[in-house]
């Protein structure tokens, strides 16, 4: 790591130099950063090496690789991976990824439920997100709407489907590639599938799940599930989320199948990112009618 003075701002590898604190996890932190090399804005998660247990390291390794390997519109794009030491701070690791200007789906929820339209194309990219690592063999396990980034702005597309409200899935720090390969304790519990509050394997079917409670979060600006993890885990266990009368019917249909207790019984992400993008269409045309 180098320094250009003794107030300049930190820089890694000779190339990004980091900015504003964007959020903050267990085990890393978020940066806003420019990339000086291509002089473009991105976003640097970082890494403290110096205690971390070998369990992290293989997180970070894990992320990076699952990252490398998929490509999606999506999904949050990898763009390097590095290491470097940062003084008053020890050796750490670095993840370099596009910056989505906007708000996590969480802070745009916050501010009131969303219309059937929006919520179906938001449900729409996100599938196919999910679908397309499912294919690469990638179990997400922790979709929730502070993952999901709201692009502030939406780039100009002559496509009658192109997002209304663009958004990528972040945070692939605790994604399996094994999908048989039994979840931690850092899931979020309000989002977890009946098959993660148990403890049990998990595979794209868990994705499946909790994507219907982020879609149903969105219709009715409530989580599903609220409380302390252990209320929400058993809360799950117990009865089905409640989609009351007012959630429009198709829509209350499609989450009903997303959120089966038996993952054998829950639709593939393709098929669903299919019926999104109908009931986005169908809610479209209504509008225009009106």
């Amino acid at each position: 790591m180098t320094r250009a003075g003794r107030h300049a701002a930190p820089e890694l590898a000779r190339r990004y130099v980091l900015g504003a604190r964007l959020g903050e996890g267990g085990s890393a932190q978020v940066f806003r950063a420019i990339d000086t090399r291509l002089d473009r804005p991105v976003a640097v998660k970082l890494f403290r090496l110096t205690d971390a247990k070998p369990a992290q390291v293989r997180r970070y390794a894990e992320e990076a690789r699952v990252l490398a390997e998929l490509s999606h519109p999506s999904l949050v794009a990898l763009l390097d991976v590095g290491a470097d030491v940062v003084p008053g701070t020890g050796p750490v690791a670095f993840l370099v990824m596009e910056l989505v200007e906007g708000r996590t789906l969480r802070e745009v929820v916050a501010d009131g439920p969303l219309d059937p339209a929006t919520t179906a194309d938001i449900g729409h990219q996100l599938a196919r997100g999910l679908a397309h690592a499912h294919r690469a063999g990638v179990v997400h396990r922790d979709v929730k709407p502070s993952n999901v980034l709201v692009a502030s702005s939406t780039p100009a597309s002559g496509r009658r489907d192109a997002p209304v409200l663009p958004v990528v899935l972040a945070d692939f720090g605790i994604a399996a590639s094994d999908p048989t390969q039994r979840p931690d304790d850092r899931a979020t519990a309000s989002y977890q599938s009946p098959e993660q509050a148990l403890g049990g394997p998990i595979g794209p079917a868990s994705d499946m799940y909790s994507l219907g409670l982020v879609l149903l979060e969105c219709l009715t600006g409530r989580r599903a599930y609220p409380g302390d993890p252990l209320t929400a885990s058993l809360a799950r266990l117990l009865h089905g989320p409640r989609i009351t009368d007012d959630v429009d019917r198709d829509f209350a249909a499609l989450l009903r199948a997303m959120t089966r207790q038996d993952p054998a019984q829950r639709p593939t992400m393709a098929a669903v990112a299919a019926e999104l993008r109908g009931l986005r269409r169908q809610r479209e045309r209504a509008l225009r009618v009106s």
